[in-house]
């Protein structure tokens, strides 16, 4: 079971950034700012700098959805926690209604926690987008491990 499961996991990620051909140019964008905003805030403390201020992100370290003033204070206490050291980003479904989108995809991430040990993760996001001023901002996001077995 473990091995179909696994089958289907990997030709749902092959074929996923192929439905990227049949993206309108909304999807195409809200995309863009995704991928964008991993390039630039994925191994750093700022990832509050892309969400709105009254959004709200929340993910495997956090107990609860946190406020941008939060994550603001947790960097400026906890500054950068490790480093990471590669990730990939597969696009599953995005819909744009207006001026709100939804981006589901999996992240794939290796990175070095504040020990220096490495981890490997996969996780499932969705995040949630909200254009203001002409720029897509995270409205909100909650993304999560995804352990073997698991759809």
């Amino acid at each position: 079971m473990k091995l179909v499961s696994s089958l289907a996991l990997g030709l749902a990620l092959v074929a996923a950034p192929l439905s990227a051909q049949t993206w309108s140019k909304e999807q195409t964008e809200v995309w863009k700012f995704v991928s964008d905003a991993w390039a630039s805030h994925a191994d750093s403390d700022t990832w509050h700098t892309v969400l709105d201020d009254s959004g709200f992100g929340w993910g495997n370290r956090w107990p609860v959805p946190t406020s941008k003033a939060e994550m603001k204070r947790r960097a400026d206490v906890f500054g950068k926690e490790g480093e990471v050291l590669y990730y990939r980003l597969d696009p599953l479904q995005i819909t744009v209604s207006g001026d709100t989108a939804i981006a589901y995809y999996y992240a794939g991430i290796t990175e070095t926690d504040h020990k220096g040990e490495r981890e490997n993760s996969r996780e499932m996001c969705a995040d949630t987008l909200v254009k203001r001023g002409g720029q897509w901002r995270f409205l909100g996001w909650n993304c999560f491990s995804k352990s073997d077995g698991e759809g």
